[in-house]
């Protein structure tokens, strides 16, 4: 095996270089939580309508309601529907009550004996094992002593050589060492709360400290490595979350199915009432589906910790100390017998010891370390996605608890926050870490960025899909077990595009970061910039998924004016420039949207700024961010040209009678039409933007291409004033008299600067394609037919000033708070009509 500097410290040599690669011990831990609370959530739902007490208050509660003269809703609506439903939410209340208080207690018990396996598992570290069942403990205490003793000479020089092999390992103070005199092998285990850590040597390995410097030196360095890293706690968490997941919540639900498959008395529903019975064989094999996810998750952790300290310990060993690492690689399935051995290398990859070929390969590729697989984030999208199966029971739960309402697209917006903020948070940690592992292997092929958003939209969508398996299943308020499999062709391309989006503004500002960032504060920076702007994207999707048999996503055409239908191009004007989209349309009402567009280039832009200026690097992003700029100025010039010359070009393109015609509720008039046309105008020349950017700059085009529309788009949304103040001028739609003011109303400027945003989003998407397709045609073509040498002859950029960016930056920052705030009364009255359902 060769030995490197770089193999051995995990520091990387080239301009990334960072203190050391973070082992994603957890991250893991973080997705075994997860994967423990959606399958524990799940379970106690469910269960919950196993025990005939429950089911029986349940729908006992259900039937009374249903009975009382009272609550007879009307066919009209009004106040009386209103009171109707008031009265039917507080006549429930009590049976959503028990049933959070049953899945609390179940939750509180799956913490507590989480907890207490952590806080005693000192105690099981030190038994022995029984002789009948290796893999448990036994009562008896095994034959620990107090190691080393300083009464002789030999006991001195190694508490000495502990000591700083725990000052240089940076663990203090130090541990507890202890001996066990009956141990065959040469190995340790440290374990232990915070406030005392111990670590157990083995007889065998002492004799080593003499005969095998080296080897004694990693073995003790791998365990002090587990103290510094923490993976104790991770460890020992682990182990207590899994068995309380199995005692708390898988054991209980398998013996509660099984009882009522044997009793074959189901409970008593009432007529009318959704039925809530559960299906035995479908129950029992999404459970076993469940506790499967549950312990590769788990054994994922193990795994990881025990990487993180061989790299680790490598790095503090030197070269003659990992040069011995392979021969204190441990394998688990030495001395068993042939059938346990046979096992043991049939389950090694998905075991919870990695194998000594893995260990080899981290040792020889630290980037194996940091960089995350497909399977994982494929894992985190299926925990994601059983927690959804189950969230719409707990969300209509809650809402007729807190506001005695169903669930409503506002409960949808609120958990798909939720559930959004995890994808997104989860896809930026695992490109965030691939970036900064690529320096440290060949550069990974275009397929590798977009395995991690597949992955991670497929486990979410497969994991979602769980109420269409669960047959006999209905959960209430929704709609997806109507639609079938069906809403996965619908819904799961549009989350793939918003994936494959989102990767690709994470990897650029990864690149632009990794090379100039100390710590891992870009690292937070970025993740909390893709959780805040992405989210509520996600929320927005999950709330358009679940409408009924139509799709949601296509998107429909405006409608043909009465008056000047006979004319052409007049009609497919009006028809596509009056176009809408559900998911914009519902985006739109939402106070983040211009705030998550505003951070996805103000974040990466002013780290880039502020790390070049503490750097001192040549690396200037000035220059760039100038030329965005610019360019996103001319294209709202453009708009705002166009928009003074349309009522002109209207006047001798159509007649006055359509011209006058102002259109009525269910009809579009010119005026509406104008208006389309105008928004349309900014949009391609927020298209136009795009493309000039990706064409002119070589890198950080996301987020440049993001700050130049968002110019675009408030430049012509000014503007807009100008245009229709010809409008008024020319007397365009049949004014009495001339008005040429400008019309100044917020809440439309507001409005406009909304929609010219998210739909210019639309146009500058494909347009940024187009000219990273078009940029890089020209350079190979430049390349073949003059060579490399041109690359000198490239003019310098001229030298942005600080002040004019800081200006520009204040004025977008300002323009887009400044319409969140105009524009929230409006939105409220949208906010309560979809609270009220």
């Amino acid at each position: 095996m060769t030995v490197t500097r770089e193999t051995f410290t995990g520091r990387r040599s080239g301009p990334w270089a960072s203190r050391g690669l973070p082992g994603g011990t957890t991250s893991r831990l973080v997705l075994l939580i997860a994967a423990v609370g959606a399958g524990g959530l799940y379970v106690f739902l469910q269960a919950y309508f196993l025990v005939p007490r429950n089911a029986d208050f349940f729908f006992g509660t259900f039937s009374r309601c249903f009975r009382d003269p009272r609550i007879g809703l009307p066919e009209q609506s009004g106040h009386a529907f209103e009171e109707a439903r008031r009265l039917m939410a507080t006549c429930q209340q009590p049976a959503f009550v028990d049933q959070a208080q049953w899945v609390g207690i179940g939750f509180v018990l799956l913490c507590g004996v989480s907890l207490a396996w952590y806080l005693s598992h000192p105690w099981w570290v030190t038994r022995n094992r029984c002789r009948r069942f290796p893999a448990l403990p036994s009562l008896r205490s095994r034959p620990l002593s107090r190691f080393p003793s300083k009464e002789d000479p030999d006991g001195r020089e190694i508490a000495e050589y502990f000591d700083q092999q725990c000052r240089a390992a940076g663990v203090q103070p130090s541990p507890v060492w202890m001996l066990d005199a009956l141990a065959r092998s040469s190995n340790g285990l440290a374990f232990g709360v915070p406030w005392r850590r111990r670590v157990i040597i083995d007889a065998p390995l002492v004799r080593c400290f003499h005969t095998d410097r080296d080897l004694f030196r990693v073995v003790i360095a791998h365990e002090l490595a587990h103290l510094r890293n923490r993976d104790v706690d991770k460890t020992y968490l682990a182990f207590g979350i899994w068995w309380a997941f199995l005692t708390v919540a898988v054991m209980p639900f398998g013996v509660l199915t099984l009882h009522r498959a044997w009793s074959g008395e189901p409970p008593v529903i009432p007529p009318g009432v959704v039925q809530y019975l559960v299906d035995v064989p479908h129950a029992l094999g999404l459970m076993a589906a469940l506790t499967v996810l549950v312990h590769l998750i788990r054994n994922s952790v193990l795994r990881a910790r025990e990487l993180h300290a061989d790299a680790t310990a490598a790095a503090q060993s030197g070269y003659e100390g990992a040069a011995a690492i392979p021969r204190a690689l441990l394998d688990p399935a030495a001395g068993q017998g042939s059938a346990r051995a046979a096992f043991g290398r049939l389950t090694h990859r998905l075991g919870y010891w990695p194998t000594p070929e893995k260990r080899q390969r981290v040792l020889r590729e630290p980037a194996l370390l940091t960089r995350p697989t497909v399977w994982e984030t494929l894992g985190a999208g299926v925990v994601v996605g059983v927690f959804t199966a189950s969230a719409d029971d707990l969300v209509g739960t809650l809402f007729r608890l807190l506001w005695g309402k169903l669930n409503t697209r506002m409960g949808d917006l609120t958990v798909g926050c939720v559930i959004g903020a995890g994808l997104a948070g989860v896809l930026a940690a695992a490109v965030w870490r691939t970036v900064a592992a690529s320096d440290l292997e060949p550069r990974p092929p275009r397929a590798a960025w977009l395995a991690l958003p597949a992955g991670l939209v497929g486990g979410y969508l497969a994991g979602a899909s769980l109420p269409l398996i669960t047959d006999g299943t209905e959960l209430p308020a929704t709609t997806l077990e109507d639609q079938g499999f069906a809403w996965l062709l619908r819904a799961g391309p549009v989350l793939l595009a918003g994936a494959v989006c989102a990767t690709v503004w994470i990897v650029s500002a990864a690149r632009g970061l990794l090379p100039r960032a100390r710590g891992r504060t870009a690292l937070y920076a970025v993740v909390a910039t893709s959780v805040v702007s992405f989210a509520p994207w996600f929320a927005v999707w999950y709330s358009v998924r679940r409408i009924g048999q139509s799709n949601g996503f296509q998107p429909a055409l405006g409608d043909a004016p009465d008056i000047g239908s006979t004319i052409g191009w007049y009609t497919v004007l009006s028809r596509w420039t009056g176009f809408t989209w559900q998911p914009l349309t519902v985006q739109g009402r939402l106070p983040s949207t211009l705030v998550g567009l505003m951070l996805l280039w103000l974040v990466p832009l002013t780290l880039l700024l502020v790390l070049d200026k503490a750097s001192g690097t040549n690396m200037d992003i000035r220059p760039q961010i100038g030329t965005a700029l610019l360019i996103g100025l001319a294209g709202g010039a453009s708009v705002i040209t166009a928009g003074i010359a349309l009522p002109f070009l209207a006047r001798t393109a159509l007649p006055p009678a359509v011209l006058h015609y102002p259109g009525t509720q269910q009809d579009t008039g010119f005026p509406g039409v104008y208006w389309h046309t105008y928004i349309a105008l900014a949009c391609i020349a927020q298209g136009v933007v795009a493309v000039l950017i990706s064409i002119t700059v070589q890198r950080h085009r996301p987020a440049l291409v993001l700050a130049g529309i968002s110019l675009t788009a408030l430049a012509a949304d000014l503007g807009r004033a100008l245009a229709f103040a010809a409008v008024g001028c020319t007397r365009l739609f049949g004014a009495p008299a001339r008005r040429c003011s400008l019309p100044f109303a917020p809440e439309v400027l507001a409005e406009d600067l909304r929609t010219m945003a998210l739909r210019g989003l639309l146009a500058a998407i494909p347009a940024t394609l187009l000219g990273v397709g078009v940029r890089a045609l020209a350079r190979n073509r430049m390349t073949t037919q003059h060579g490399t040498d041109q690359a000198g002859g490239r003019r310098k950029p001229v030298r942005t000033r600080t002040w004019a960016l800081a200006t520009a930056f204040i004025v977008l920052i300002a323009a887009a708070v400044a319409a969140v705030v105009i524009a929230l009364p409006g939105d409220q009255y949208v906010w309560e009509t979809w609270l009220r359902g």
